[in-house]
């Protein structure tokens, strides 16, 4: 049965990527207010220039903390409160061994996918602690396996899963769930085209550099971010879980 949305006030972080892109087209029109934010302009969130009905998007850098406390006064304003808050945003962003990792880059990767997170979980609370809500963060299997060159990353998501559970446990008296989905390599657009510059530069054929990324995988097909979406949609609208994060890895083997 379908989750019902009907009645939510919704704000998705992040669609300018894949993940969250994919959020935007299974929630639109079916969810009471979809709220967007990214640093993407509107018309290339949906893809068209015509907004649908009850639908807002929201230009802003949710790593700055003024930027997110005037996303939520704006949401307040309007709506006078939030019902689900789901953030996709992240990405590992650079890729160098732990001896040359530059500090500025480090503390990036941790701007973008922590500091984020915490800014938007913290300043959600005044908007759903009157009437409970649902917050949902995009994990990442790197919080538990090892990405060569991309240590700063694993951190940094492994953090977000421990926000979650701390989250969970202290805003649980606000009927306020907190939980956490974490993917292994998910095969955006954006991937895509890394994986043919990979194949390109290591002379390699497409097909093998996906079967590359997939060899850890006890079921052998790509993830997509499509996949995601019913997890996605059981956990903005559950009533009974919370401190939870899925791991949608198709079986993958920790390594």
């Amino acid at each position: 049965m379908e989750n019902d949305l009907s009645d939510n006030i919704v704000l998705l972080t992040g669609v300018g990527g894949g993940i969250g892109n994919a959020f935007v087209h299974a929630l639109v029109g079916r969810v009471k207010v979809l709220i967007t934010s990214s640093r993407s302009e509107e018309s290339e969130v949906l893809n068209s220039s015509d907004s649908p009905e009850n639908f807002t998007h929201l230009s802003y850098d949710l790593t700055r903390e003024q930027n997110v406390q005037a996303l939520m006064d704006h949401i307040r304003r309007d709506y006078g409160k939030l019902d689900i808050l789901i953030n996709t945003i992240g990405g590992s962003l650079y890729s160098f061994p732990l001896e040359e990792y530059p500090l500025e880059a480090f503390h990036e990767v941790f701007r973008v996918n922590l500091d984020s997170a915490f800014l938007l979980t913290k300043e959600s609370v005044r908007l759903m602690k009157d009437s409970g809500g649902n917050i949902v963060h995009i994990v990442s299997s790197s919080a538990d396996n090892i990405a060569k060159k991309k240590a700063p990353y694993g951190m940094a998501k492994a953090a977000l899963g421990k926000l979650i559970q701390y989250a969970a446990a202290e805003l649980a008296s606000y009927n306020i769930r907190v939980n956490g989905i974490s993917p292994t390599y998910v095969f955006t657009p954006r991937h895509e085209r890394e994986i043919q510059q990979k194949a390109k530069r290591e002379d390699k054929s497409e097909e093998q550099i996906r079967k590359d990324l997939m060899k850890t995988q006890l079921i052998k097909r790509p993830l997509h971010s499509e996949d995601l979406i019913p997890l996605m949609e059981l956990l903005a609208t559950t009533k009974v879980i919370t401190g939870q994060v899925y791991r949608c890895t198709l079986g993958e083997v920790l390594k």
